[in-house]
């Protein structure tokens, strides 16, 4: 149970660093289209937050405090298309990690939750591959 535990901390501290990285990068968007993309996710950002100290509360277990730096590796790109390849790259690191939960003995509730965020994050993968699809196009 350690495991599971030390899994879904790490993943909080990452959705938390999530919520960061999107608030941030919402606060001078170019689009007021890219800004409500951007609050969107950050919304879901934070509901998975939620939900892990959920999961963490039903093993009996504290939720960390610990936020990741994943704001700080994101906004030092220098364009827009990087900083959103670089964010994708860790909407797919927090998928893999639910991966290797998934197989786990869960409570139910915590299983279906997990399943949830995962399709979350594999929708805004997508919009935020459409979105660099449309820059790669404007910048030809």
């Amino acid at each position: 149970m350690t495991d599971i535990v030390e899994q879904l901390n790490e993943l909080l501290a990452a959705e938390r660093a999530g919520v960061d990285t999107l608030s941030r990068l919402g606060e001078h968007p170019p689009t007021p289209e890219m800004r409500s993309l951007f609050d969107e996710i950050r919304d879901d950002e934070a509901w998975s937050c939620a939900g892990l100290v959920e999961c963490l509360k039903r093993l009996g277990h504290q939720p960390t405090r610990a936020k990741g730096n994943f704001a700080e590796k994101v906004l030092a790109l220098p364009t827009l298309p990087e900083r959103l390849r670089l964010l994708n790259r860790g909407q797919r690191w927090v998928m893999e990690r639910i991966d290797g939960l998934l197989p786990k003995e869960l409570h139910d509730d915590s299983r279906a939750f997990l399943t949830e965020m995962r399709d979350v994050h594999v929708r805004n993968v997508a919009r935020c591959d459409e979105l660099l699809v449309a820059l790669d196009g404007a910048a030809r």
